[in-house]
């Protein structure tokens, strides 16, 4: 199969604009394709104006370019709050998607940081379970959440997952975001990062962390000074620590979500 191209494939969306809240609208409404539109949207996204999500729910269910498609499901994803997730219409594109659409549906969920995805990645299992690749990536995104494989086993059936998700809901408080099994935090995943950085930056070896460093830049909208292959060493370690240290004075609360620093 061919492979779509990847727009805006970065570990985060890019540079705040400069361009005012204005600009970007009058924007949007001159735009005369679907990237215009979309990548005018992101742009008021990182700047904390949501109220333009339903035009990007529109735009991913109605396109027809799978690339569009791909940045869409990454953006919304990234944005959406359990009430989002929890509207079945917003999410219509699930029902006709190619193995790519369902690929990064499945891949990007875990920036969702919500349980309410997992009733998708439950659907999605029970029709793609015969796919090798596509059932792994749903299976990896669902033990993400709910650390199952340690608890019921690698083999377990459709079925059984959702019986623990449902058990799992009933003792997890579902108005929280969650990173792993854990109340999502910025300051958490800082900590996992520095850990890491440390110990690749004493081998001199490459910083091989590629989740962390990508939600940290969305979540903050303050870019991660290095990536999975970023070579390590006292200089880039001290990057690391400039970045955690800048976070480190702003107020983020446990268990919310946030874009490029804003709480959804």
């Amino acid at each position: 199969m061919e492979k779509t191209r990847n727009l805006m494939n970065s570990i985060w969306f890019g540079e705040k604009t400069t361009l005012s809240q204005a600009e970007m609208k009058e924007h949007i409404l001159k735009a005369h394709t679907e990237s215009e539109i979309l990548f005018n949207l992101i742009e008021l996204y990182k700047i904390g104006d949501f109220t333009q999500k339903p035009l990007l729910i529109q735009l991913m269910n109605g396109t027809k370019d799978e690339a569009i498609l791909n940045l869409c499901t990454r953006i919304f994803l990234a944005i959406a709050t359990h009430d989002d997730l929890r509207d079945l219409n917003n999410l219509r594109f699930l029902s006709k998607g190619t193995e790519e659409t369902f690929n990064t549906f499945a891949s990007a969920s875990i920036t969702s940081l919500s349980l309410e995805v997992i009733p998708y990645l439950l659907a999605l299992l029970e029709d793609w379970d015969e796919i090798d690749d596509t059932a792994i990536i749903i299976k990896d995104s669902l033990d993400f959440f709910l650390d199952y494989e340690e608890k019921i086993g690698e083999e377990a059936t459709v079925d059984e997952i959702g019986n623990f998700y449902f058990e799992y809901c009933n003792e997890n408080d579902t108005e929280s975001y969650y990173f792993q099994q854990n109340l999502a935090f910025p300051g958490d995943l800082a900590k996992k990062l520095v850990q890491r950085a440390m110990i690749a930056a004493n081998n001199e070896e490459t910083l091989k962390m590629e989740l962390i460093p990508s939600l940290l830049s969305i979540l903050t909208g303050e870019k991660v000074p290095g990536d999975y292959s970023t070579i390590m060493n006292a200089s880039n370690y001290k990057k690391i620590i400039e970045y955690i240290d800048s976070l480190s004075i702003k107020d983020w609360e446990k268990g919310q979500k946030y874009f490029y620093g804003y709480k959804l």
